[in-house]
């Protein structure tokens, strides 16, 4: 047996969700903005020193601005975010000589890069944007050899300023990241409040269904989700204190009516055992009382099943008018007992279609027995033929049908006027949806009168 899955709580997961796209936006605003910037810098720095390292070759001659072979590079455009280049002379002992107009920050920045250069052992030659971060600043630096001597000039441009404005930035953010974290916790406190109770309110009101309590829930919910799920669960806790309404009066109704042919077959067959009555006119009441019980008994099994009457049973080619014509011989003698007289047509023609004959006969043997049970004379049951069905109806010349019955008949466990036990005419509307029919009841004068349509063919899904 595989191990429990473990469960979180809804704010659990309703945090884990808004921490997780926080967190994703805010690192990947932070990681994009720090390689555009870091591609920006480095661009401009290198397109910077190119071009005034292009300009300002060395050429051996002492410069008049400086008082030294350092070119004079303060006329240079700045470039973005107000940066110049500036140089330095730099001798083999990493030694920097700034220009005589060089200013205080312009020194610093000459002699951290040269400290760096030194503490890298950097070798001194030409080279291009190279790239020196200290505790100083940062810097990108190209270096030329100079004219005269073994001295170099070293080109660079200042970034620490756009460094540490980047780093500042990356500082909001991450200030920015920690308060949407304490954000989404009080928001997920928030929003789960206001879930959680909601559900704690229809689980309690469905552990109440489950045992057996189906007073409606009189809770107001504000959402609109959770008001219908109420709503759907009032409905549903109505059906079901219904159905076990029902239920009881069925079985309570079948178990009395039970012991009544019970009580015949007993008496009848001690009587022919004492030669108290004649063995002949004994056996058809006990057959007939047999007959009645088993139909009951049958009535009982069905309740079981009538829900699931479609997935039970499997759909074949089979002869509704066959079917039709048993089940009228099956309740005829009962209606000839009674004085009824049975007429039966049009099923002596073939009536193919997809179906059971078990359940057809089952709904059709429901029909007569409901008939033979209130006709005064006659009974007229027809099969019809039309274009994609067939129907099927039986119509007796009883007292009819009240109007305060007829919209409950195909009910199950509704028991109308002189009824038995409430389910025979709810199992042949559960048939007729089986086969993908209909069915209908009307009362007239006299008598009702039953019809059931079944599609012909392929016309059953």
């Amino acid at each position: 047996m595989g191990a429990t899955k473990r469960r979180h709580s809804l704010s659990t997961r309703i945090l884990a969700v808004f921490l997780g796209v926080i967190l994703l936006i805010l690192l990947s605003i932070t990681v994009v903005f720090n390689i555009l910037v870091n591609r920006y810098v480095s661009q401009t720095a290198t397109a910077q020193l190119s071009a005034v390292v292009a300009s300002h070759t060395p050429s051996g001659t002492v410069n008049a601005g400086t008082g030294t072979e350092i070119p004079d590079i303060t006329g240079t455009v700045p470039g973005a975010f107000n940066i110049r280049p500036a140089v330095f002379m730099l001798d083999p002992a990493y030694v920097a000589t700034t220009p005589g107009n060089a200013t205080h920050a312009e020194q610093a920045a000459a002699q951290a890069i040269a400290a760096w250069m030194k503490a890298e052992a950097m070798p001194l030659g030409n080279a291009d944007n190279l790239v020196v971060g200290s505790d100083d600043g940062s810097f990108y630096v190209s270096i030329r050899a100079a004219a005269t001597g073994p001295r170099y000039l070293v080109f660079y441009v200042d970034v620490t300023g756009i460094v540490n404005f980047a780093g500042s930035v990356n500082l909001l953010l991450t200030v920015i990241m920690l308060a949407a974290v304490v954000a989404a916790v009080v928001a997920t406190v928030l929003i789960t409040r206001r879930l959680t109770r909601p559900l704690a309110d229809l689980t309690g009101f469905a552990r109440r269904i489950g045992a057996g309590d189906f007073t409606p829930s009189t809770v107001q919910f504000h959402d609109q989700e959770f008001a219908a799920l109420a709503e759907s669960m009032n409905h549903a806790a109505a059906q079901l204190e219904s159905y076990d309404k029902d239920q009881k009066t069925f079985f309570q109704n079948a178990s009395h009516e039970l012991r009544t042919p019970l009580m015949s077959i007993t008496c009848y067959a001690e009587g022919i055992a004492c030669g108290l009555m004649d063995p002949g006119q004994a056996s058809t009441t006990i057959l007939a009382e047999t007959t009645r019980l088993t139909g009951m008994v049958e009535d009982l099994l069905s309740v079981s099943r009538i829900d699931a009457i479609t997935s039970q049973t499997t759909l074949a080619v089979c002869d509704a008018g066959a079917a039709l014509a048993a089940a009228v011989d099956e309740q005829r003698w009962m209606a000839e007992e009674r004085g009824v007289a049975v007429a039966l047509t049009g099923a002596d023609a073939p009536a193919m279609l997809m179906g059971d004959d078990k359940t057809l006969h089952r709904a059709f043997s429901n029909l007569m027995s409901n008939a033979v049970r209130y006709a005064r004379t006659r009974i007229d049951v027809t099969l019809e033929r039309r274009d994609a069905e067939v129907v099927v109806t039986v119509a007796d010349d009883g007292p009819g049908i009240g109007p305060a019955d007829l919209p409950h008949v195909f009910e199950r466990f509704y028991k109308g006027t002189g009824g038995d036990h409430g389910i025979g005419l709810a199992i042949v509307k559960s048939v007729a949806d089986q086969h993908g029919g209909w069915v209908e009841a009307t009362s007239g004068e006299p008598g009702a009168r039953f019809r059931m349509g079944l599609p012909l063919g392929e016309a059953v899904s």
